[in-house]
């Protein structure tokens, strides 16, 4: 890249932000369904017709702006794992009931970013969001969550995670995909139940972790089955039951 070809990125990276930060102005102050073309690039200081320039449409804009609602989740997954032992089931639990705690606070956005349709474009816009601020990849994230800044499907996150179930030999194929598929599902109708006010975070984080843990105990096998239980333990003895 020569010169004048650096200088016009470091112009468009710079648009793009100020873009960005108008549009989580306005989701701060009035919600994410506030956004609006026209509201950005009065934010921004450009035309709407400028933000054309710069994103596929509405939804490439809001993506971006929606990404800082995980530096959180991100930064805690670590200290959500210090507690696991070697096998992959804790990790896999520990990683569910933390991102059940971040996306029940705000089910609005967590339900763009992993339970939409887009997920092959929406991962252009992550590896895009990781390029404009590189300084928010946690470095220190261990194998396998480190694959997760390469790939935005909440389907695909999941299966890198259960792989490690086949490869001990916890889980057959077959039943990875299913529990994957089914455990997704569920997630899906408790965010759906929390954003639309039936149910509080803190309920709701205990009933999926519930049903995890039960749905863990028909598809593992039988060898691996007596983990369930210590890894309801370490997730809190409200959670114990549900591993009987």
């Amino acid at each position: 890249m020569n010169t004048s070809e650096a200088r016009a990125k470091v112009k468009q990276q710079r648009i793009i932000k100020y873009f960005i930060a108008a549009a989580n102005e306005i989701i701060e102050r009035e919600g994410i369904e506030a956004v609006t073309i026209r509201k950005a690039a009065e934010n921004a200081g450009y035309t709407s017709a400028t933000l054309y320039n710069y994103f596929d449409n509405l939804d490439h804009l809001i993506f971006l702006a929606t990404m800082n609602y995980l530096e959180e989740y991100t930064a805690n997954l670590p200290q959500c794992l210090e507690k696991c032992n070697s096998n992959s089931i804790e990790r896999y639990m520990a990683v569910c009931k933390c991102f059940s705690e971040y996306s029940y606070e705000h089910p609005n956005i967590y339900e763009l970013l992993f339970f939409t349709h887009s997920d092959e474009k929406y991962e252009e816009y992550m590896k895009q969001y990781y390029e404009l601020f590189p300084e928010k990849v946690v470095a220190e994230w261990p194998e396998p969550l480190s694959l997760f800044y390469r790939v935005n499907s909440i389907y695909r996150r999941n299966s890198i995670m259960v792989e490690g179930w086949i490869s001990e030999g916890f889980i057959t194929e077959q039943n990875g995909r299913d529990f994957t598929d089914i455990g997704l599902r569920l997630s899906k109708s408790i965010l759906q139940d929390v954003k639309e006010g039936y149910m509080d975070k803190a309920d709701a984080t205990a009933l999926t972790v519930k049903y995890y843990l039960q749905m863990l105990d028909y598809y593992l096998t039988p060898a691996a089955k007596p983990l369930i239980k210590e890894t309801a333990r370490k997730l809190g003895s409200s959670f114990e039951a549900a591993a009987e």
